[in-house]
């Protein structure tokens, strides 16, 4: 099945689609023009009501999950399910701290003794 075998199909559902979507309203349209005025009246208030009580449920409900998010259980004060420990969070070490530190250590930012007694370089003579 080629690109326009496949375009011409997909259009095809869409005008059938639209079709039936018309068709739809159309009876819908007409059924409300049979009712009497005052039935017509009497739904519209219904759904109003039905609309309200439905969005105060749903307030709610986003409230309550709201309040949960809050004051639930956070990730941040849970264990660590992979080691079962403390979480790194708790934890007192500091990479910062005075003494045997990450930042101390000399090894990670020396260079090789060789290059650095070299004199010269790039721009200059040896």
């Amino acid at each position: 099945m080629g690109v326009k075998e496949f375009l011409a199909k997909a259009f095809k559902k869409d005008e059938r689609f639209k079709e039936l979507e018309k068709e739809m309203r159309i009876r819908k349209m007409i059924e409300e023009r049979m009712k009497p005025s005052n039935e017509r009246e009497l739904e519209r208030y219904m759904e109003e009501e039905r609309q309200k009580t439905i969005k105060k449920h749903l307030e709610e409900f986003r409230n309550a999950r709201k309040e949960e998010a809050w004051h639930g259980e956070s990730i941040l004060n849970q264990k660590n399910i992979f080691k079962g420990h403390k979480s790194i969070l708790n934890e007192d070490k500091s990479i910062l701290e005075n003494g045997r530190g990450i930042l101390n250590d000399k090894k990670l930012f020396s260079m090789k003794k060789g290059a650095t007694k070299k004199k010269g370089g790039l721009f200059f003579k040896r």
